[in-house]
């Protein structure tokens, strides 16, 4: 498939900058250094201006307020180049890739009771639905995974392969579970009675809410009692854990290697970096901004929409306070040097 870059403009509301070419199209996307005269690219930081200068790509998306002066490609001006970029992606090739068949592999297992519309729904080799089970229009199962009793599968989620659902899972609409990811398993709840460790059992479920994405190998464990709930528009990427009863708000970010022990609480619209770690009973407010190896030790107030509140550190506290308290060790071998200058002055007046 390809794209006259005449038409790209009208369909982008872009604003051209330099003369565009008649016979110009677009067929693949690619970074301003790698990119050739069929490629569309963007820019989107000064630190790329160089490869910007340099490219040969036959078309670069830039934000409607560049002021560069560059005359040797075509520049389309829009609100947003990452997600024209992205949008221009998923029409060259989301619509080249054939649709996933509907039916149920032969062999799939599927209970007798299950509940879904075989012309609708899409189940993968060697994948198992076991009894009780709903599932919504459009839903694609992956080969080899594991979907427990009495799970629900909202309309248009799809699951890759390998992806384990335990009992009573319920998953909202327009869910992407990644590979190997768990759903449901048991919290890792232990009491020690003076001479073991006792198992203590889960009874709860978990609740994925509408257009969530789950990256790979990512587990979310069931509650002791009650839900494990992730809200609407959270997506989560992959290796991270979150423990039994946590509650994660709407529209998240947590990134990967995050961990999040038993029944903490994220507000909405809050951002973990790599490998943060919260504690558990822990409460963090909306608009929250973690940065990456803080652990969490008490609550956080958060912030607001016009100023997110950022975090940082072991425990973790207001990210500004927390530099300063980073580079006052750094000072310590001028000080000392000062210090001693002082002292053999003083010695010599004496």
């Amino acid at each position: 498939m390809q794209i006259e870059i005449r038409e790209l403009v009208e369909r982008l509301d872009a604003e051209p900058v330099n003369a565009l070419p008649s016979d110009g199209f677009i067929n693949a996307l690619a970074s301003l250094s790698d990119a050739g005269k069929n490629d569309l690219s963007f820019f989107h930081h000064g630190r790329y201006l160089e490869d910007l200068k340099a490219t040969r790509a036959g078309a670069v998306l830039v934000s409607r307020d560049f002021q560069e002066n560059i005359s040797h490609v075509p520049i389309l001006k829009v609100d947003s180049p990452s997600l024209a970029f992205d949008a221009v992606g998923r029409e060259l090739f989301m619509a080249a890739m054939p649709a996933g068949a509907h039916g149920v592999h032969p062999s799939a297992v599927v209970a007798d009771d299950v509940e879904f519309d075989p012309e609708k729904v899409s189940i993968g080799a060697n994948a198992v639905v076991a009894s009780s089970v709903v599932i919504g229009d459009g839903v694609c199962i992956g080969s080899g995974s594991s979907i427990g009793r009495s799970c629900r599968i909202g309309n248009g989620s799809f699951l890759h392969p390998n992806v384990t659902l335990y009992d009573r899972t319920e998953i909202g609409s327009g869910v992407i579970l990644h590979a190997g990811v768990v759903l449901g398993s048991d919290g890792f709840g232990f009491e020690f009675d003076g001479a073991q460790h006792r198992k203590i059992e889960h009874f709860g479920f978990v609740r994925i809410d509408d257009d969530v994405e789950i990256g790979a190998n990512t587990t979310i464990d069931r509650g002791r009692f009650g839900e494990t709930r992730v809200g609407e528009g959270t997506k989560i990427d992959n290796l991270v854990q979150i423990g039994h009863n946590v509650s994660i708000g709407r529209h998240c970010i947590i990134v990967a290697d995050s961990a999040l022990a038993g029944s903490c609480q994220l507000g909405d619209y809050v951002t973990l970096a790599a490998q943060v770690g919260i504690a558990g009973h822990i409460e963090i407010g909306s608009y929250s901004v973690l940065t990456a190896r803080s652990g969490v030790t008490k609550n956080l107030s958060g912030g607001t929409p016009q100023q997110p509140a950022f975090y940082a550190g072991f425990p973790a506290g207001p990210a500004e306070r927390v530099r300063k308290e980073m580079v006052y060790p750094r000072k310590v071998p001028d000080i000392l040097r000062r210090l001693k200058d002082v002292e053999q002055g003083s010695q010599r007046n004496s």
